[in-house]
């Protein structure tokens, strides 16, 4: 459900889900990076770049290419930009 709220635009929505996600499971470098996004959108940065210091703990070599080239489930280009804007504005590394 984040992950759609998020593609949906719909930011604070997101945020219980996505919130949710990584409790369960703090080491999914996934909920990390979806929560960086978010909160990057929101321009909420001091917390998109925590979320993201998460993300390169879990996998200290994370580069917002790597996540590209392991996604390709984005049916719609827009929807993998507007994903990978997020990673970017969140901190996280582009190679």
């Amino acid at each position: 459900m984040g992950f759609a709220y998020y593609l949906l635009k719909q930011y604070s929505q997101a945020l219980p889900w996505l919130r949710e996600c990584a409790s369960r499971s703090p080491n999914l470098r996934a909920s990390h990076c979806w929560l960086a996004a978010t909160y990057a959108q929101l321009g909420n940065i001091e917390k998109a770049r925590s979320e993201a210091a998460e993300v390169l703990r879990i996998e200290p070599k994370y580069t917002v290419e790597s996540t590209l080239a392991r996604l390709s489930g984005f049916k719609r280009t827009e929807d993998a930009d507007h994903f990978f804007d997020g990673l970017c504005k969140a901190g996280l590394p582009e190679r």
